[in-house]
């Protein structure tokens, strides 16, 4: 098999860039922030309506002090900023070697022997690795693109039965 007449492969580790993970984190900022500034607008609205409590929500709607007016989008903001951190700490991780597949999760580490692994694809968004017998041993979300993580599997030799785009192609 030409597999193993062939040097051994470094270890490949699928990233997502950090222009992305910035992305994200702006997102949510910003996505804060915007509730923050539109919160009364929207209570005001709502108070106009028949919803439960519209007296109550018509009054944490009024409030317009300068530190509410401030304080309440630049504190959403950080809660924004806190989830979009969140989110990219939590993307799980794959070390791929010819050996075996080690998978991050913040701080928790498994490592899967590559006589472990039947089969791997790519299901909904995720990347799910199956045992030969159809037991799954991983499915969630990694780091990287659909490309990048369909190459890494394939250059290991790992049995990739995606419908991946070839190599070089998006």
């Amino acid at each position: 098999m030409e597999r193993e007449s062939d040097a051994r492969v470094a270890a490949t580790e699928p990233r997502m860039p950090l222009d992305t993970k910035v992305v994200i984190w702006a997102f949510c900022g910003a996505a804060g922030a915007g509730l923050g500034f539109a919160v009364p607008w929207l209570l005001q609205f709502a108070a106009e309506h028949p919803v439960p409590y519209a007296d109550t929500v018509k009054f944490l709607g009024s409030f317009d002090s300068p530190a509410m007016v401030i304080g309440r989008p630049a504190v959403l903001a950080v809660i924004g900023l806190v989830i979009g951190l969140f989110l990219t700490y939590h993307s799980a991780t794959l070390r791929i070697t010819d050996e075996s597949i080690t998978v991050i999760e913040g701080d928790d580490i498994r490592v899967i022997a590559r006589d472990q692994v039947g089969g791997v694809f790519r299901k909904g968004g995720k990347v799910r690795i199956e045992s030969p017998v159809g037991r799954v041993l991983f499915d969630d979300d990694v780091e990287g693109g659909k490309a990048v993580i369909a190459e890494a599997f394939r250059r290991h030799g790992y049995p990739w039965e995606g419908a991946c785009a070839a190599p070089g192609r998006a």
